[in-house]
């Protein structure tokens, strides 16, 4: 089945108007405006695509989460910007601060920063820190942590997966934070979010752990289509595919409209987010006809 002829199955859901933004988590400008939204991050937010150059299959396909966010929100003419950047992982402090630095140039109503705290909590520390591994990694959080605090708008903030069993081509081991010390890390995440009310966590590590290891139950026009263990991932166990992408997506918009973010924003479906991403294709090769699983 082609994509073109995939949307056409699609039932699209109606638009509610335009979006309205509600600043510090309550309403104070009930007049449509088309909003600004920034995007900060690392890879999966940039789109990284696991091909043979990194040592991947040249199936390998996803795209960068602007283009997902910009599809939901086209019809409230929504300014779009990507500020995320795939080398994040050599100089986080750096390349974290110049990227908030062009957000806020942007003048942006909301900023997504799903993975944008990811390489401060991993990659390489000093061990010989006075506080050992753990207390390297999280001074480095407490640094990205600074950074988001300078953002005066609503701000989406991933909390971190646990990477563990990723291809070690991608990231090492002693990339990787203990268990220990990730579920500190994230708790001091779940309490900096806490205290600024205009920031809302997304629970990255939950929908990961779930992405990898218990497979997810998609709800479509057409009928459920079980997604196994990894089948959201490249095969490097480490970036979103374009499926992935879509559910992605959707996850986000129910965040932002459960936080009373994005007040009347587009209510899209999952369908909607497949062909956002384009991937009716990754559907399809779950199992030969993607479509109706369940017997509809």
């Amino acid at each position: 089945m082609q994509r073109t002829s995939y949307a056409r199955l699609l039932v699209l859901v109606g638009w509610l108007g335009g979006c309205v933004l509600a600043q510090q988590g309550a309403l104070t400008d009930v007049t449509p405006k088309a909003p600004v939204v920034a995007i900060v991050g690392a890879s999966v937010s940039k789109g990284f695509k696991d091909g043979p150059a990194t040592g991947g299959s040249a199936d390998n396909d996803t795209v960068p989460l602007d283009r997902v966010i910009k599809a939901w929100l086209q019809q409230c003419d929504a300014k779009v910007t990507n500020r995320a950047d795939l080398t994040m992982f050599l100089r986080p402090l750096e390349i974290g601060q110049a990227q908030i630095d062009k957000a806020v140039k942007d003048k942006p109503d909301l900023v997504l920063a799903v993975d944008f705290l990811f390489w401060f909590g991993y990659g390489h520390v000093d061990r010989a820190h006075q506080d050992g591994e753990r207390g390297a990694r999280m001074e480095r959080l407490e640094q990205g942590l600074a950074m988001l605090a300078a953002l005066p708008c609503p701000v989406l903030v991933g909390d971190l997966p646990d990477m563990a069993g990723a291809a070690r081509r991608m990231i090492s081991p002693a990339q990787i934070p203990a268990p220990e010390i990730l579920t500190a890390l994230n708790e001091r995440i779940t309490g900096w979010a806490k205290a600024h009310a205009n920031v809302r966590t997304f629970p990255l590590g939950a929908t990961v752990s779930q992405m990898k290891t218990q497979g997810v139950d998609l709800e479509l026009a057409t009928g459920k289509v079980t997604v196994p263990p990894g089948g959201m991932l490249q095969t490097d166990r480490l970036h979103a595919n374009r499926l992935g992408m879509a559910w992605l997506g959707l996850l986000v918009q129910r965040e932002l409209v459960a936080g009373k973010v994005l007040v009347e924003a587009p209510q899209w479906t999952l369908d909607q987010f497949v062909v956002a991403a384009g991937a009716e294709v990754d559907l399809e090769s779950l199992s030969g006809t993607a479509v109706g699983r369940d017997g509809k």
